[in-house]
Parts: C-alpha cells; sequence; structure tokens
C-alpha cells in the first residue's frame, strides 16, 4: 500500500515537471501594444526623430557660443626693400571677431526648440503610422485564419455527406449519378480551403516579416471608442504643427537677419620708418559693421517664407485627409453594425432552412441537387456571419486608427 502511494506520488511529481516544462516550451501569444512596439522597432524611419534631435541640439550649441561665427587671423607685413632702401617695415596682427546682432541669438534658441518639438511628435506619429499597419495585417490575418477553419469545416461536412450518399448509393437508395454530385461538392470545398490555406501563410509571412513574431496576439480587439471628431492631439496633425512652427521660426530668423554680422578686429602694428630708428608698438582695434541692403536679403526672406506657406498649406489637406478618412471609418463601423445583424438573422434561416431539407431528404421527400443547395446556403451565412463579426472589429480598429489612437 505504502509503494503504491510513493509510485503514485512519484508519477504525480513527474507530471508536474513535463507540464511546466511544456509550458515553458510553449510559444506565448504577445499582446497588441508589444506587436507595435516590436514592428516599431524594426520600423526604418524611426531613427530620423533622433538625428532631427541632434540638429536642435547643435543649433542650440551654436547660439550659446560667444561669437556668432569662426573668429580669423590676419597678418599684414610692409617694407621698401624693392621700392627704396631706407629700411621700411611695418607688421600688423589682428584677430576678428564676429559679433551677434541683437536679437540673434535668442531666435536660434526659438529654431533649437522648435527642432526639438519636432523630433518628438515624429516619433509619436512614426508609431501611430506603424500601429495603422500593424492593425491591418492582423486583422487580414485574423479574416484568412476564419476563411481556413470555415474551409476546413465545409471540407468536413463535404466529405460526411460523400461518404452517406455513397452508403445509399451501394444499398441502392441512390443513383450513381447523386454520388458523384457529392464527390463534385466535396473536391470544390477542398479547393476552397487550398486557396484559404496560402493565403494565411502569405499573411503569416508579412506578419513575421513586420514584427519579428510567429505568434499572433488571440485577442486584438480594441475599446469602441465613440468620439466623431478629430481631436487636436492626433499625432499626424501634431507632427505637421511643429513642422509648421519650425518653418515660421526659420522664416523670422532670416527676416531679422538682413545683414551680415558685425566684425570687431583686435590686434597690434610694428612699425620702423628707416633703418636704424626704433620700432613703434600700436594696439588696433577696428569694428566693421556691413549695411544691410533690402535687395541682398529679400531673396533669402522670400524663399522662407515660401517654405512657411508650403508648410501651412500641408498642414492644412492633412487636416481636411484626416477628416475625410474618419468619416469613412465612422460610416464603416456603422455599416459593419447593422449588417452584423442580418448576418445573425440569415445565419438562423439557412440553420432552419437546412434541418427541414435535410429531414426531407432523409424521407425521400427532396432531391440531393436541394439538399445540397441547402448545405452550401448554411455554410455561406455561417461564413457571412463570422466575416462581419470580424469585419465590425476590424472597423472599430480603423475607427481608432482614424482618431489617432495608438495601442498602448
Amino acid at each position: 500500500m505504502t509503494t503504491n502511494k510513493q509510485t503514485n506520488a512519484l508519477l504525480f511529481a513527474l507530471l508536474l515537471v513535463s507540464t511546466a516544462t511544456f509550458a515553458e516550451t510553449m510559444p506565448v501569444a504577445p499582446l497588441l501594444p508589444t506587436v507595435v512596439d516590436a514592428a516599431f522597432e524594426r520600423y526604418p524611419d524611426r531613427v530620423l526623430p533622433a538625428a532631427i534631435n541632434q540638429q536642435g541640439k547643435a543649433i542650440r550649441r551654436q547660439a550659446s557660443s560667444l561669437l556668432a561665427k569662426n573668429p580669423s587671423f590676419t597678418v599684414t607685413h610692409e617694407n621698401d626693400a624693392l621700392t627704396d632702401t631706407l629700411g621700411f617695415q611695418d607688421w600688423a596682427g589682428s584677430v576678428q571677431l564676429p559679433l551677434w546682432l541683437p536679437g540673434q541669438r535668442s531666435r536660434r534658441v526659438d529654431v533649437a526648440d522648435a527642432t526639438d518639438l519636432e523630433a518628438m511628435s515624429l516619433t509619436r506619429f512614426y508609431k501611430w503610422r506603424v500601429s495603422g499597419e500593424v492593425r491591418e495585417l492582423l486583422w487580414s490575418t485574423k479574416i484568412a485564419e476564419a476563411e481556413v477553419t470555415l474551409a476546413r469545416a465545409a471540407v468536413s461536412s463535404a466529405q460526411a455527406l460523400e461518404t452517406d450518399i455513397d452508403k445509399r448509393v451501394k444499398a441502392g437508395e441512390l443513383a450513381r449519378t447523386d454520388h458523384i454530385l457529392a464527390r463534385k461538392e466535396t473536391l470544390a470545398r477542398q479547393i476552397t480551403l487550398a486557396t484559404a490555406t496560402t493565403n494565411i501563410d502569405e499573411f503569416r509571412k508579412q506578419y513575421h516579416m513586420l514584427t519579428g513574431f510567429t505568434e499572433i496576439p488571440k485577442d486584438i480587439s480594441e475599446k469602441n471608442v465613440k468620439d466623431t471628431s478629430l481631436p487636436d492631439q492626433h499625432p499626424t496633425l501634431l507632427a505637421a504643427s511643429y513642422r509648421t512652427d519650425r518653418a515660421r521660426a526659420q522664416s523670422n530668423q532670416v527676416r531679422h537677419e538682413k545683414r551680415a554680422n558685425p566684425i570687431l578686429a583686435l590686434g597690434t602694428r610694428n612699425e620702423r620708418g628707416q633703418s636704424g630708428q626704433p620700432v613703434n608698438t600700436l594696439l588696433t582695434l577696428e569694428v566693421n559693421v556691413p549695411l544691410g541692403l533690402r535687395s541682398q536679403s529679400a531673396p533669402r526672406i522670400a524663399n522662407a517664407q515660401r517654405q512657411l506657406t508650403e508648410q501651412q498649406i500641408s498642414q492644412a489637406s492633412l487636416q481636411r485627409e484626416l477628416e475625410k478618412q474618419l468619416i469613412t471609418a465612422v460610416s464603416e463601423k456603422q455599416r459593419a453594425a447593422q449588417t452584423l445583424k442580418l448576418a445573425q438573422q440569415q445565419q438562423q434561416l439557412a440553420a432552419e432552412g437546412l434541418r427541414l431539407t435535410q429531414r426531407a431528404f432523409d424521407l425521400g421527400e427532396s432531391d440531393l441537387f436541394t439538399l445540397l443547395q441547402a448545405h452550401t446556403q448554411a455554410l455561406t451565412s455561417d461564413r457571412d456571419l463570422q466575416m462581419r463579426q470580424l469585419e465590425q472589429g476590424r472597423a472599430v480598429a480603423r475607427h481608432n486608427q482614424a482618431l489617432g489612437v495608438i495601442p498602448e
């Protein structure tokens, strides 16, 4: 008795260990936000915000410099060795220091701030764009999986019917042509299954390429958001707005920098009039103030204004396009909800019709062709109901995408 208990305990422990080991080796289906994050890490454009951020840091570093531009050093020498013999010599050297124009540094900082915000907004914009790709691919995959499941069920149903018809043909209850008709129905269902299997393999390969995962989330349904107006915090609108702000800051910078930077030159001069005379050492101070002509700065100002105008037009166009997409998404979601209700009613009627037709066929009151038609109608209504259910979930996801929602 004790030995049996010990054996049972040992078997139970081995069962627990094997179950735990199997659970560890089983691939775990990721969550939707995890899939989006993985796809974003593989997205080529995601490195651009970091480059733009570095650009903003470079502009800010330049604005914090004491000088507006790089300093320069000048050395000059004069003598009369070729024109006279008096021994005249003149050595001069100076350092040119470009100075900031009034308000120039603060305007550069404004450009740097706008550049930082643009980089930040682009990161979220790219993640939103990736979310759209992931959503569409996942729902296409789920629909393809449902197609395979339905096709397999249809093959099983057709094979079962074919087997039954074959038995009744051999028993002399039905004609040989009935078996041929049933066999043709089975082959048609097998062709549909082969096509559906090919489609799901293609979608799974695309999913692996996009995300790096092989397992698909078990649940990709999203919260049904009721909003029907475009939010101000939409990732696309924010990115466009910050790009416009940067163009505006750059235009403001160019408009106030109509002339070159003034230059302060500090130097010394060593001069000797004739041979044998003492050398005179002088300190020199020179200020060079360029005159800004409107004709010279006009092209740069006009170009900056053009870029700002183009960005404002682009932002307005994006606003209109996003509003159109949202209207379409809302209509699609409403249509999906309506068609789902109709599909449920249709499926119930088809199921009842198949039940009655099958009973009539079993009683000899109906032929095989009518039964096959009832089977086809029932399978079609089942497929239509599942597709409408999936399409409703996809419509919700598309609506969330149009609202700028990122799975998190």
